[in-house]
């Protein structure tokens, strides 16, 4: 019985952290230039919300499969990341997004991590390359993939 409640709160707590929202100050980070894997990017106010923007990405596997492990989202106002752990398969698309709260719609951007980037940071981490290891987003990435 134990055993079975442990079980449904690790899957309650891996669902509810796929996806975090945060209205507090954005974290910093690079904004992405486009990636090769975007083939579209929608980008238009909410109807009837003033500060609102649909945001809207769609990553394409053109040339070889691709493993997505996150997709942050940001504005001058607000971050999303989105804890994917998706394998795209070679010539097919995936759609990500969310309504989001900006200033001006030219300040959304978007950072993709593939999973090869993703376990990459946790091996170097595993090695002992504490110098440049961001924690925070090492830790979600063994937490999005599975690692423990």
């Amino acid at each position: 019985m134990i055993k079975l409640l442990g079980i449904l709160l690790m899957a309650l707590l891996v669902m509810a952290g796929t996806f975090v929202h945060t209205d507090a100050a954005p974290a910093p980070y690079e904004k992405q230039a486009d990636s090769k894997y975007v083939k579209e990017k929608i980008v238009k106010p909410y109807p009837g919300k003033s500060g609102w923007w649909i945001y809207i990405l769609k990553v394409c596997a053109d040339t070889h499969n691709i493993g997505i492990t996150e997709v942050i989202l940001s504005s001058d106002v607000e971050t999303m990341y989105l804890g994917v752990n998706k394998s795209i398969p070679k010539n097919d698309c995936s759609t990500y997004g969310a309504v989001m709260k900006a200033k001006n719609g030219n300040t959304l951007g978007y950072k993709i991590t593939t999973s090869s980037e993703a376990v990459e940071k946790i091996v170097a981490s595993k090695q002992g390359k504490r110098d440049s290891i961001n924690w925070p987003e090492v830790n979600r990435y063994k937490f999005i993939l599975g690692y423990y």
